[in-house]
């Protein structure tokens, strides 16, 4: 894929991602018991940690110059220029950023032009040592707006099937992108939701995160049949390759990513983790989508693009909703069998189908 040269502004902001988050690059758990690296040696095990983090460290910068500078959407201002309102959520702070060994940006976020949340869910270490496959697996916003360059990438992944969980009104005006090959399924996840967030009291300051806690309730409690389509997918056809999306990629795709992840094994704080990352793309999310939001409302209800700046971002503690009830409900095997069609042996095999077949060692 090509490059672009990064402004200065960029790398501002970049270094300075680097600086607050990457003291904290191990706050997701341990490092995983395995690591990429090229041109380098075996090495005792006291070194793992260690190295797993200099490479996750060193593959920072030039991973998020490469993601933010291949893109033909505004730049993102510098850190300096960011300015939080006060009482609001600072989406690219630690609390909400959340880098761990195994973020491998370098390889995890597709550098397009004019997408900016698309991401690969492979090298996420599970059962026992095993990490979930890459080009495999890929969450993603909509893909109604891709440049010509975009869609070339795309159809060079060979995906096999795209799954669109926005509404059917929405995915029929905003038609996706579908490569050559591939099949597309509209699975509208949020059909049944009660609510609509344009009747939300947005001089309550609680309004948007109310509004978010119920999308999350909702989604584990009443569309786990919904998710088992793609399931199905992926028990049945070992080599499948899967996209799936909604419109930002971030709540609906979010809780699909989480759902995969949890078959495989892989480590709650791995999970939000990797369901944070989304808020790199805070920035521009807000102010190109929280523009047009804010037109529909029209003027005269006087809702402007600050008061929905909550909409653009995640917040780990609304994964945690979902986290916890599946946990509770005896975790994602006892859930999926208690809410959907899947048998047990579809679960097994979803697990042999998402993850290497043996643990990846350490590779110093």
């Amino acid at each position: 894929m090509g490059t672009k040269t990064l402004s200065m502004n960029k790398k501002n902001h970049i270094k300075e991602i680097e600086r607050t988050h990457l003291t904290d690059s191990d706050r997701c758990g341990d490092a995983p018991e395995s690591v990429s690296m090229d041109n380098s040696k075996k090495a005792g095990s006291s070194r793992k940690k260690l190295s797993c983090l200099l490479a996750a460290a060193a593959g920072l910068a030039g991973a998020a110059a490469l993601f933010l500078g291949t893109r033909r959407r505004n730049s993102v201002p510098e850190m300096n220029e960011r300015r939080v309102p006060e009482g609001q959520t600072d989406f690219q702070d630690r609390d909400h950023l959340i880098y761990c060994p195994e973020s491998n940006l370098n390889r995890r976020l597709l550098p397009l032009e004019s997408a900016i949340n698309m991401r690969d869910l492979g090298g996420y270490t599970g059962t026992d040592g095993r990490k979930t496959k890459w080009n495999k697996l890929y969450r993603s916003e909509e893909l109604a707006h891709l440049s010509r360059f975009d869609q070339d990438q795309l159809s060079d992944l060979g995906i096999d099937y795209i799954f669109d969980f926005r509404d059917e009104k929405k995915a029929a005006n905003l038609p996706d992108f579908i490569p050559e090959g591939a099949v597309y399924e509209n699975i509208p996840i949020l059909k049944g939701i009660k609510g609509n967030y344009k009747t939300l009291d947005y001089d309550d300051p609680d309004a948007i995160d109310g509004y978010m806690r119920n999308l999350y309730d909702y989604q584990v409690r009443s569309t786990a049949q919904a998710f088992a389509r793609i399931l199905h997918i992926l028990a049945d056809e070992p080599d499948a390759k899967i996209m799936f999306h909604c419109t930002n990629g971030k709540d609906r795709t979010g809780f699909m990513a989480a759902l995969l992840l949890l078959l495989a094994g892989v480590p709650e704080e791995t999970i939000i983790s990797d369901y944070t990352l989304t808020n790199l793309t805070f920035d521009e999310a807000f102010k190109t989508l929280g523009t047009i939001m804010a037109e529909n409302f029209g003027e005269e209800a006087g809702v402007t693009r600050d008061r929905l700046r909550d909409f653009f971002g995640v917040k780990p503690e609304w994964l945690n909703i979902q986290l916890d009830f599946i946990r509770s409900a005896g975790g994602i095997d006892a859930y999926l069998l208690n809410n959907t069609d899947l048998t047990a042996g579809d679960l097994k095999r979803i697990r042999s189908n998402i993850t290497e077949s043996e643990p990846v060692k350490y590779d110093l």
